[in-house]
C-alpha cells in the first residue's frame, strides 16, 4: 500500500486524498526556556509519531487512515480558484512583459530572500 503522494501526483489529482491533523496549542503550553522548549518538541514529535503509527497501521479498521477527532471534508472547486489564478497570472504576464517589470520582479525576488534571512537571523 502506498502511503504518501508526490507533487506532481497531487497536481494530477492522482493523490485521492490529503488527511491533515490540527491540534490547536495555547501560547502558555509552550515553555521558553530552550531546554524546556526543546523536550516539549520532542513530545509533540512522540506524538505525532504515535498518530502516524495509528493513521496508517491500526488493527481496527474503522480507526486506519482517520485521525482522532473531528473530520471534515474541503473541496475546493476551480470556481473558487479561477479568479486568483487568473489575477497572479495576469499581474506576472504584465510584469514580465516590460524591462522595468522585469528589473522589479528580480530585485523583489533577491532582496526579498536576503531581508527574509536576515529577519529570520534577527529573531532566532
Amino acid at each position: 500500500m502506498k502511503y504518501f503522494c508526490l507533487l506532481l501526483e497531487f497536481l494530477c489529482k492522482e493523490c485521492p486524498k490529503i488527511h491533515i491533523h490540527i491540534d490547536r496549542i495555547d501560547k502558555k503550553d509552550v515553555p521558553e526556556e530552550q531546554a524546556y522548549m526543546r523536550r516539549w518538541l520532542h513530545e509533540r514529535f512522540e506524538i505525532k509519531d504515535k498518530l502516524l503509527i495509528e493513521f496508517y497501521d491500526s488493527v481496527d479498521p474503522e480507526r486506519r487512515n482517520k485521525f482522532p477527532g473531528k473530520s471534515v471534508n474541503s473541496k475546493l472547486s476551480l470556481k473558487k480558484t479561477l479568479p486568483s489564478l487568473l489575477i497572479l497570472s495576469g499581474l506576472t504576464a504584465g510584469m514580465l512583459m516590460t524591462e522595468a517589470g522585469r528589473k522589479l520582479y528580480v530585485k523583489t525576488w533577491i532582496y526579498g530572500t536576503l531581508i527574509g534571512c536576515l529577519w529570520v537571523s534577527i529573531k532566532a
